[in-house]
């Protein structure tokens, strides 16, 4: 087996991975972050020792059920970047910042 490339994802491009992984799941969609004057970013990145922590401010639709919706969400982004970029994924943190009518119902 050949050597393996070091190569580093810079926040932005692991962001886009994340917002890639959520259009998986029905339901929930990253927060727009204009409400919330601007001092917060719907996706937020950490590193740490053996992976990257998430902290994801979303928006869900009215009628599911948060936690499994949560669940759901956790399960995507890390199986998400784990796929597309081998990044191993030590926390996705969740933060439920609005619901809003689902449009598709």
């Amino acid at each position: 087996m050949g050597a393996m490339a070091d190569y580093e994802l810079s926040e932005a491009a692991l962001a886009q991975l994340v917002g890639f992984a959520l259009d998986a799941v029905d339901g929930v969609r990253l927060a727009s972050g204009k409400g919330l004057g601007g001092r917060r970013r719907p996706v937020r990145l950490g590193r740490e020792e053996g992976g990257i922590t998430v902290e994801l401010g979303l928006v869900a639709a009215y009628g599911r059920s948060l936690p499994e919706l949560g669940r759901e969400v956790q399960r995507a982004v890390a199986e998400g970047l784990k796929a597309t970029a081998g990044v191993s994924v030590r926390r996705v943190d969740v933060v439920f910042l609005e619901v809003e009518p689902d449009e598709t119902a």
